[in-house]
């Protein structure tokens, strides 16, 4: 296509809507105009497809499963997965009680069901919850699962023989 400010020519890439969408002046002036199909390339034999997006855990399932197992180290994680849900109306808060610890313990129902939920509400500081953020991420990117381990390669045994080192005098 001629460059209107100057000589020479412009190039335009366009799709095939947008070439029939211009005015026929515009396709005349064109100097030269072609049209491809681009195939995608197929898998080469042998060769590792990609790896599929991981399974998203929904949140009511997890928090039933943190409940479930019971380890008090997961308590700030259920914590907020319960208000989170909460937050979403998936959960109501029936009730709010102490326990001989002092603790509180909120009663949450799931709308629909009516399953309830106990949770206790832990002592959170604010340094603590990126990391409590984190835990969370995790837990609803890949559940309770535990990461896969990796198998380590055993050492070599030492030498049953030791090389010793003699000196020899000169002379």
């Amino acid at each position: 296509m001629p460059d209107p400010e100057g000589e020479g020519f412009v190039r335009q890439d366009l799709c095939a809507a947008c070439h029939a969408a211009l005015s026929a002046e515009a396709r005349r002036s064109a100097s030269a105009a072609w049209a491809f199909t681009v195939a995608a390339p197929e898998p080469r034999p042998g060769r590792r497809r990609e790896a599929e997006p991981p399974a998203h855990h929904s949140a009511e399932d997890v928090l039933r499963a943190l409940l479930e197992r019971g380890d008090p180290r997961d308590g700030s994680a259920a914590y907020v997965l319960a208000l989170l849900l909460e937050r979403g109306k998936r959960l109501t808060e029936r009730q709010v009680a102490t326990d001989a610890a002092g603790r509180r313990i909120h009663l949450y129902e799931q709308r629909g069901t009516g399953d309830l939920f106990p949770v206790a509400e832990p002592p959170l500081a604010s340094a603590d919850l990126p990391a409590i953020q984190r835990r969370v991420a995790e837990l609803l990117e890949r559940g309770l699962r535990k990461p896969a381990r990796v198998a380590r390669r055993r050492r070599a045994p030492w030498p049953k023989t030791l090389v010793r080192r003699v000196r020899r005098s000169r002379g």
